[in-house]
């Protein structure tokens, strides 16, 4: 655990975010409204980020102890793991959304158990983690998992009938079907899923769950395997 309570004291003393928050609050107090953001920017950002580096941090705990076991204790004290380590709790505190906070935990847990992906394939994946948003992560996830994902987020399955055009926009209703559509294009850019963002326009004899099939590639699945826990 001094892993953990070294990252966090080095997060916490950290003062870019500080020189950041500062040089805002300057432009501000040239606004009428700008000091009561600038008072908001004060104890609520930070007071925010913490919050999320104490509840990452016992998350992180909890799961490392439960499965100790299992657990490659060489790759533990590598510098490997402690690059890893260092980009998923800087992910877990700048990013708000839970699914992101999710796969950051998920590459730290699995990092340690999952022997069979190389170094340069958990790198590749955590960046990817950092760099897609969670749009991204949403379409792959449902592809992926589509009745688990229904269920964590409170979607009846009957929602998934006609086209993907008719029910993407109720599976992700926070998002513009053409932004979907998008985020669709990039993943399939990204080899990880087996159609393009055509299937949307595509008249098919199949509707429903019938079409989902399995439109997600063997890179896909690795992907979202080593972003999620217990799949």
């Amino acid at each position: 655990m001094s892993k953990i309570i070294k990252a966090e004291k080095y997060l916490k003393d950290s003062k870019y975010s500080e020189y950041i928050i500062n040089g805002i609050k300057a432009i501000l107090a040239n606004f009428p409204v700008g000091g009561g953001i600038a008072s908001l920017m004060s104890d609520f950002i930070p007071s925010q980020r913490e919050l999320r580096l104490m509840e990452f941090t016992e998350t992180i705990a909890k799961d490392l102890s439960e499965l100790q076991d299992e657990i490659d204790e060489n790759y533990l004290k590598s510098d490997e793991y402690a690059f890893i380590f260092e980009k998923c709790f800087k992910g877990a505190v700048e990013n708000y959304q839970k699914e992101k906070i999710l796969a950051f935990r998920a590459i730290l847990v699995n990092s340690l158990t999952e022997f069979e992906i190389t170094q340069t394939e958990k790198e590749y994946y955590l960046n990817l983690v950092d760099n897609l948003s969670l749009l991204h992560i949403q379409i792959l996830s449902f592809l992926a998992y589509p009745k688990k994902y229904l269920e964590l987020n409170g979607l009846k399955e009957s929602i998934v009938s006609e086209g993907f055009s008719t029910f993407f926009p109720k599976v992700i209703p926070n998002a513009d079907l053409e932004i979907i559509k998008l985020a669709f294009k990039d993943l399939n850019s990204y080899g990880f899923t087996t159609t393009s963002e055509s299937i949307f326009n595509t008249m098919t004899a199949s509707s429903g769950w019938n079409l989902l099939g399995d439109r997600v590639s063997i890179n896909g699945r690795n992907f979202i395997r080593f972003i999620s826990l217990d799949n």
